[in-house]
């Protein structure tokens, strides 16, 4: 049984919440093992002035679509694609 540690996980955010933050790429560090929410919480830490834009942010692994409580491993990579508004 492997005890929890520390790994670093590449996140991508675009449109807003990039210009909040003031990047495009960010390394982000949590638990092992973590979910989306649990780099979400980190970056609301890191970030509180972005935790409204957070909550909007559509998360995806590899091209699909994950949910907050889905777990991640080392080396995946997580983007953060904000919703776009158009009709």
């Amino acid at each position: 049984m492997m005890l929890p540690g520390k790994a670093a996980f590449s996140v991508r955010v675009n449109g807003k919440l990039a210009e909040e933050i003031g990047a495009s790429r960010l390394s982000i560090e949590v638990t092992e093992p973590a979910t989306i929410q649990d780099i979400l919480d980190e970056m609301s830490s890191r970030f509180p002035g972005s935790s409204r834009t957070l909550c909007e942010a559509i998360p995806f692994i590899s091209g699909n679509h994950r949910g907050a409580s889905e777990e991640i491993r080392t080396g995946q990579e997580i983007t953060l694609l904000m919703p776009a508004a158009g009709g």
